[in-house]
């Protein structure tokens, strides 16, 4: 009797045991990181989307962009990603981004973009460059190479 006891008891810690590592596999799924490309894709598509709260999420709260070759910080924090995507998401601007080229190193991620759409119902369209560094899935920093 006392073995079908310790029998039960093992069955029961398998069981509890087996729940346990499932529900911290399920949990270790869930908090898997994006790659540097994905986190840039993932701004592209809220972009498109005109989610201006996707956009944030693929920031860190830190961030900083920075003009080339100049190295002026010309972007810091959410606060003004915020200001400049809500500006290029107002109603009279109806931009959409298409990836060109994208070239991807490690934690960077440098696209070739192109935007086009109409602004106060005129078309517009031109190409730009962003160097994306990722890490921790979110960008970090970024660079906006300007023609002198």
């Amino acid at each position: 009797m006392r073995s079908m006891t310790r029998l039960a008891v093992f069955a029961a810690f398998l069981l509890f045991t087996g729940i346990a590592v499932s529900g911290q596999t399920a949990q270790t799924a869930q908090t898997i990181q994006k790659t540097p490309e994905q986190v840039v894709q993932s701004l592209v598509d809220a972009y498109n989307a005109r989610d201006i709260e996707g956009i944030l999420k693929a920031y860190s709260p830190e961030s900083t962009a920075y003009a080339l070759p100049s190295g002026e910080v010309i972007l810091k924090g959410h606060d003004a990603i915020r200001k400049k995507f809500a500006r290029v998401l107002e109603p009279n601007m109806k931009l959409k981004v298409e990836i060109v080229s994208r070239i991807v190193d490690g934690k960077f991620v440098i696209d070739k973009e192109k935007i086009s759409g109409t602004a106060d119902g005129k078309p517009i369209e031109f190409f730009g460059t962003v160097i994306y560094e990722v890490t921790d899935g979110l960008i970090q920093r970024e660079w906006y190479p300007r023609q002198q």
